[in-house]
């Protein structure tokens, strides 16, 4: 859990600094890239493309397109909010997750996690928007990267 802090930490601070000079786009580009060049060797390992038969290819693919989208928001929200308001944001979406789990796949929630989930909703704006003003464009982008990734995690159910 340290290390994935770390990481999303370093994220973060890269993708702030390289979008002073490259636009989002150019930024989810080369990390793609990048991502399957350094996934490539653990395709070839474990039998390439062939092993990875689906019969679920239509799914994949949205799952991928919504988790892509969200990355994408996320970049975006970077740029134009604190960072501390990036995470903020960003940590509403186990709480997006657990209400789209109850919506979509019809698990239960007692009223204790529901009230939970409203604390947890409270919290964060308190701490995104203290005096209690109108959001702006860069925090809207950050929770639909929220609702998208809650989203990629509910489609993977």
């Amino acid at each position: 859990m340290t290390g994935w802090l770390i990481l999303m930490v370093v994220i973060a601070v890269a993708g702030r600094e390289a979008a002073r000079d490259l636009s989002v786009f150019q930024i989810m580009l080369l990390r793609s890239v990048l991502g399957m060049a350094m996934l490539w060797p653990l395709v070839q390992a474990t039998g390439g493309l062939s092993a990875m038969k689906t019969e679920r290819l239509p799914q994949h693919l949205a799952r991928n397109v919504v988790h892509y989208a969200a990355q994408y928001c996320w970049f975006v929200a970077l740029t134009l909010i604190p960072l501390a308001q990036v995470v903020s944001i960003e940590f509403t979406m186990p709480i997006w997750a657990a209400a789209f789990a109850v919506i979509f796949l019809g698990e239960r929630m007692s009223g204790q996690k529901w009230f939970a989930v409203l604390l947890g909703l409270v919290g964060v704006a308190v701490i995104v928007r203290p005096g209690g003003s109108e959001l702006d464009v860069g925090q809207l982008i950050a929770l639909g990267s929220a609702l998208g990734f809650a989203g990629s995690i509910v489609m993977v159910k």
